[in-house]
């Protein structure tokens, strides 16, 4: 009996489906590490903002006190622009993670759809190879009960 191999019909789906998958994880890549480095960023704008804040131990005039009042505030719309910049970030990686495990469960879906096809399909060769096989027996038996 010549054994028929197995073919996943929708194979061509799945593997439209893992590319989007793989897609969809350099693109969480990227974005975590557009995060990294606002976080970064974060980092050395608050450190600026608290050397400007720190108090001056000799006397200075009105005008340097002025112009160090305007580098403090520069600075805190700095902060408060990248914390913006960071938030909205932080969406971007929230919703390509929903995307990724959506492409995930898709992937998954058709994995388990094949893992259940190509069981079902061994399961109908095995049926087939035991009814050859008994088709066999039963043949050499009745031929050494003629001889007989």
């Amino acid at each position: 009996m010549t054994q028929r191999r197995f073919h996943f019909q929708l194979q061509s789906i799945r593997t439209l489906r893992e590319n989007a998958e793989r897609t969809v994880m350099k693109e969480l890549a990227s974005e975590l590490q557009r995060s990294a480095l606002l976080q970064r960023e974060l980092g050395s704008v608050e450190a600026r903002l608290l050397g400007a804040r720190t108090p001056v131990e000799e006397a200075v005039t009105a005008a340097e006190l002025a112009s160090r009042q305007a580098y403090v505030e520069r600075m805190e719309r700095q902060v408060d622009e990248v914390r913006h910049r960071s938030t909205v970030q932080a969406g971007y990686v929230e919703q390509t993670r929903v995307r990724l495990a959506d492409a995930v469960r898709a992937r998954q879906t058709l994995d388990r759809l094949e893992q259940r096809r190509r069981a079902a399909f061994n399961a109908e060769q095995r049926r087939l190879e035991r009814a050859a096989n008994d088709e066999i027996s039963l043949t050499s038996h009745r031929t050494a009960e003629h001889a007989a």
